[in-house]
């Protein structure tokens, strides 16, 4: 498994992500004046308010509508989401519909960068001509505040690998070998290209390659 050479670079760090815990708290508590706010501040506070929107309609949704149905919005938002951000990648680098396991890397190291410094817990993935792996210890799509909103969170999740699936042909599946919200102390997510007879699949997995990309490939993203 190997990284890209961007994960060596020393240089390289996340604005944000050194934020004491005493500064994210006045941040909370809106203690911190105007005169104060540095670019830390400005990118950990929108990292926490994508978090904070996803709860706040995993809550609503559940309210309004009943847990089935949420489920289904949840399931449905990821594909678009997930899905349609991957498409736009490749269109981006001549390679609409056909990816692989380094495309599926420098996609997801990309996106882990764009979202604040909680999901960049995520970097960077490893990769070979098999399957892309993603680490991470934390995720913005799941918050430790509200873990009865997990499984919203899982049917996120199943619906970025539908779209993942999707919108690229040459992807067998995505496996889910531990995840935030099923209870374990991080996540680990594997995009196969490749079988292997040493790498059998979990319990959980999103598809299995059929020949045919699995249903309607989301639109590109804008």
């Amino acid at each position: 498994m190997s990284q890209e050479p961007y994960a060596r670079d020393p240089l390289l760090f996340y604005p944000g992500a050194g934020l004491t815990d005493e500064e994210r708290g006045r941040m909370a508590r809106y203690e911190i004046p105007i005169d104060q706010v540095t670019v830390d501040h400005l990118i950990y506070s929108m990292s926490r308010q994508i978090e904070a929107n996803f709860q706040s309609f995993y809550t609503v949704a559940q309210e309004l509508v009943g847990e089935e149905k949420a489920l289904e919005i949840a399931h449905e938002i990821g594909r678009r989401y997930g899905g349609g951000g991957y498409a736009t990648y490749l269109k981006a680098l001549g390679l609409e519909g056909a990816g692989s396991a380094r495309t599926m890397a420098l996609y997801q190291d990309l996106v882990h960068s764009l979202r604040g410094p909680k999901h960049a817990s995520a970097l960077f993935a490893t990769h070979d001509e098999q399957r892309c792996i993603v680490r991470r210890q934390h995720c913005i799509y799941f918050s430790e505040d509200a873990p009865e909103n997990g499984k919203y969170a899982g049917a996120f999740e199943a619906g970025c690998f539908a779209g993942y699936r999707a919108a690229d042909r040459n992807l067998r599946r995505v496996e889910v070998h531990r995840c935030r919200w099923q209870g374990a102390d991080g996540c680990e997510q594997h995009w196969v290209y490749q079988d292997s007879p040493d790498a059998p699949p979990p319990a959980l997995y999103v598809g299995e390659w059929d020949g045919d990309a699995a249903g309607p490939a989301p639109e590109p993203t804008d």
